[in-house]
Protein backbone atom coordinates (compact mmCIF):
# COMPACT_ATOMS: atom_id res chain seq x y z
CA UNK A 1 0.00 0.00 0.00
CA UNK A 2 1.16 3.52 -0.82
CA UNK A 3 0.86 6.47 1.67
CA UNK A 4 -1.77 8.97 1.25
CA UNK A 5 -1.61 12.68 1.95
CA UNK A 6 -4.96 13.87 3.90
CA UNK A 7 -4.99 17.32 3.65
CA UNK A 8 -7.22 20.02 5.44
CA UNK A 9 -7.70 23.59 4.62
CA UNK A 10 -9.09 25.74 7.37
CA UNK A 11 -9.91 29.23 7.23
CA UNK A 12 -10.34 31.25 10.29
CA UNK A 13 -11.99 34.73 11.08
CA UNK A 14 -9.35 37.15 12.41
CA UNK A 15 -10.76 37.64 15.85
CA UNK A 16 -11.29 33.88 16.48
CA UNK A 17 -7.59 32.54 15.30
CA UNK A 18 -5.31 32.62 18.19
CA UNK A 19 -8.29 30.80 20.62
CA UNK A 20 -8.81 28.32 17.39
CA UNK A 21 -4.73 28.08 17.01
CA UNK A 22 -4.40 26.95 20.53
CA UNK A 23 -6.97 24.47 20.73
CA UNK A 24 -6.25 22.92 17.44
CA UNK A 25 -2.45 22.61 18.06
CA UNK A 26 -3.28 21.50 21.85
CA UNK A 27 -6.14 19.42 21.61
CA UNK A 28 -7.08 18.59 18.04
CA UNK A 29 -4.31 17.59 15.79
CA UNK A 30 -2.81 15.46 19.40
CA UNK A 31 -6.30 13.71 19.61
CA UNK A 32 -6.44 12.80 15.23
CA UNK A 33 -2.90 11.70 15.67
CA UNK A 34 -3.98 8.71 18.23
CA UNK A 35 -6.29 7.64 15.56
CA UNK A 36 -4.80 3.99 13.43
CA UNK A 37 -3.37 5.36 10.40
CA UNK A 38 -1.97 9.06 10.81
CA UNK A 39 1.49 8.94 10.87
CA UNK A 40 2.44 12.65 10.96
CA UNK A 41 1.18 16.12 10.75
CA UNK A 42 2.98 19.62 9.29
CA UNK A 43 0.46 22.44 9.57
CA UNK A 44 0.98 25.68 7.25
CA UNK A 45 -0.58 29.20 7.17
CA UNK A 46 -1.10 30.72 3.84
CA UNK A 47 1.04 34.29 3.83
CA UNK A 48 -1.62 36.10 2.07
CA UNK A 49 -5.02 36.15 3.62
CA UNK A 50 -8.79 34.96 2.04
CA UNK A 51 -10.24 37.27 0.18
CA UNK A 52 -12.61 38.35 2.96
CA UNK A 53 -9.00 38.46 6.11
CA UNK A 54 -9.74 35.63 7.07
CA UNK A 55 -6.13 33.78 8.05
CA UNK A 56 -5.44 30.27 5.88
CA UNK A 57 -4.55 27.04 7.45
CA UNK A 58 -3.77 23.75 5.77
CA UNK A 59 -2.91 20.57 7.78
CA UNK A 60 -1.03 17.76 6.04
CA UNK A 61 -1.56 14.71 7.67
CA UNK A 62 0.56 11.66 6.39
CA UNK A 63 -1.19 8.56 6.62
CA UNK A 64 -0.38 4.72 6.17
CA UNK A 65 -2.58 4.43 2.93
CA UNK A 66 -5.78 5.71 1.13
CA UNK A 67 -7.56 3.16 3.24
CA UNK A 68 -6.80 4.23 6.43
CA UNK A 69 -8.17 7.55 5.26
CA UNK A 70 -11.31 6.08 4.59
CA UNK A 71 -11.69 3.95 8.11
CA UNK A 72 -10.80 7.62 9.28
CA UNK A 73 -13.19 9.43 7.69
CA UNK A 74 -16.31 6.15 8.30
CA UNK A 75 -15.11 6.36 12.01
CA UNK A 76 -17.25 7.22 15.07
CA UNK A 77 -13.70 8.99 16.35
CA UNK A 78 -14.04 11.46 13.18
CA UNK A 79 -17.15 11.94 13.75
CA UNK A 80 -17.06 13.26 17.42
CA UNK A 81 -14.06 15.28 15.76
CA UNK A 82 -15.82 16.97 13.28
CA UNK A 83 -18.67 17.79 15.84
CA UNK A 84 -16.42 18.93 18.66
CA UNK A 85 -15.01 21.50 15.80
CA UNK A 86 -18.14 22.29 14.81
CA UNK A 87 -19.65 23.09 17.86
CA UNK A 88 -16.75 24.99 19.21
CA UNK A 89 -15.50 26.92 16.19
CA UNK A 90 -17.96 26.18 13.18
CA UNK A 91 -18.88 30.07 13.18
CA UNK A 92 -15.13 31.25 12.77
CA UNK A 93 -14.43 28.46 10.37
CA UNK A 94 -14.65 27.04 6.69
CA UNK A 95 -12.91 23.73 5.81
CA UNK A 96 -12.27 21.82 2.84
CA UNK A 97 -11.08 17.96 3.04
CA UNK A 98 -8.59 16.01 -0.09
CA UNK A 99 -7.60 13.17 0.06
CA UNK A 100 -4.07 12.57 -2.45
CA UNK A 101 -2.58 9.06 -3.37
CA UNK A 102 1.04 8.89 -3.85
CA UNK A 103 2.14 8.88 -7.01
CA UNK A 104 6.08 9.45 -6.63
CA UNK A 105 8.53 10.38 -4.16
CA UNK A 106 11.55 12.23 -4.95
CA UNK A 107 14.06 13.28 -2.57
CA UNK A 108 17.32 15.81 -2.12
CA UNK A 109 20.38 13.47 -3.08
CA UNK A 110 23.27 14.32 -0.63
CA UNK A 111 26.16 16.60 -1.20
CA UNK A 112 28.88 14.74 -2.64
CA UNK A 113 32.03 14.69 -0.41
CA UNK A 114 34.77 16.84 -1.32
CA UNK A 115 37.95 15.06 -1.94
Amino acid sequence: MKPALYVVTIEVAQNSEAAWNEWHEQHHVPEVLRQPGFLSCRKWKDTAAAEDGWARYVCHYEMASTEAVERYAASDAAKRLRADSDRMFGYVTRLRRQVFSEVSRFEVDAEPEAE
